[in-house]
């Protein structure tokens, strides 16, 4: 064979191997570091949670009170929300605990969340860390006392069978922190393992899919509520943790002054259709002050369940991460395009 032919198909083969190792190389980089800043972050927060978890709370948040997260109530007024629970604080020996993007309003009696209020909006999810990733750390709250709290134990070995039911999703975290303190037994309820994982997921879903289309804040009051008669409740493990018998999701968007509610059974069910304010306090006997002053707008069933702007708004992140990696990829084999041709040519005419 002709030597300079042989010497091109050398070069050729080294080119190949070279430009499949460069991708293979940036492609492992670009994965391995995404990877490994969530691991750290998650793994850090999850081991405060294991071993130390009033670590998570700053000073406001270590208080039992709302001084530190009013920002997150209807005009930044906790008790436009908690009024008329608070009127029953005696009998229910209620708690107020803040996080960084969920208020609780606890009860040591239940040991459970009687309410949970988040504010969220659009541009809060769409920042939220890319590919956070759930802590699945469950601890119990040390700001609850050892009376009134519940431990994981309590929730194991129920019949019909019961999941640690977030009333702030896990969904709904903005940092790995915030994911971090949603796994605080204070937050959770003896929820029915099917209603959990099929329709109040469906549930918690929906209302995510409505925030990210929605223009200003949107405010999601869950809360649970439990048979008159006391005997009938059931209550789970040594601290007789208390299994609420319907769940509630009341949702506030302020902009479009739109609200609706679903209130489901905590048991097997389908996902019901939402229903408008006024038929929430009919069927809860629950009202917040909030709303009364002025009847919002009733929201359709189908604004709720039409399309899926996460699908959408993640593929425009997915394409302008694509795009970006291409970009370095093609300067880079530009690039040694050049010295390759460079240095066959000066081996040629030398």
């Amino acid at each position: 064979m002709n030597p300079f032919i042989w010497s091109s198909f050398s070069v050729c083969e080294l080119f190949v191997v070279k430009f499949q190792s460069y991708l293979i190389a940036a492609s492992f980089l670009l994965s391995f570091s995404a990877s490994a800043k969530e691991s750290v972050s998650n793994s850090e927060y999850g081991g405060i949670a294991k071993k130390q978890p009033i670590a998570l709370y700053n000073s406001k948040q270590k208080k039992d009170s709302f001084e530190g997260c009013q920002n997150l109530f209807p005009n930044n007024n906790s008790d436009e929300v908690t009024g008329l629970f608070t009127d029953h604080a005696g009998i229910w020996k209620f708690r107020k605990l803040c996080s960084d993007n969920f208020a609780v309003l606890y009860s040591d009696r239940t040991k459970t969340p009687i309410l949970v209020v988040e504010k969220l909006n659009a541009i809060s999810l769409n920042k939220r860390s890319k590919g956070l990733a759930r802590t699945d750390i469950f601890y119990t709250d040390p700001r609850t006392p050892s009376n009134g709290q519940a431990k994981i134990s309590d929730f194991k070995n129920a019949n019909p069978g019961v999941d640690k039911g977030h009333l702030a999703p896990a969904g709904n975290a903005l940092t790995e922190k915030g994911m971090a303190q949603t796994f605080a037994l204070s937050n959770m309820i003896p929820q029915d393992s099917n209603n959990n994982r099929q329709a109040w997921n469906k549930i918690e879903t929906d209302v995510r899919k409505y925030i990210l289309r929605s223009k200003g804040d949107t405010y999601i009051l869950t809360g649970v509520l439990f048979d008159q008669n006391e005997q009938s409740i059931v209550k789970l493990g040594k601290n007789q943790v208390w299994k609420p018998t319907r769940i509630f999701k009341l949702v506030y968007n302020t902009a479009e002054n739109k609200s609706w509610a679903y209130i489901v059974n905590n048991a097997p069910t389908q996902v019901p259709p939402p229903v408008p304010y006024s038929q929430f306090v009919n069927s809860t006997k629950i009202k917040f002050n909030f709303l009364e002053a002025g009847q919002p707008q009733v929201l359709e069933t189908n604004e709720v369940l039409t399309h899926d702007p996460t699908r959408i708004d993640q593929n425009k992140d997915t394409d302008t991460l694509q795009d970006k990696f291409l970009s370095i990829i093609l300067n880079n084999i530009t690039e040694f395009l050049k010295n390759i041709i460079q240095t066959f040519l000066a081996k040629f005419f030398h």
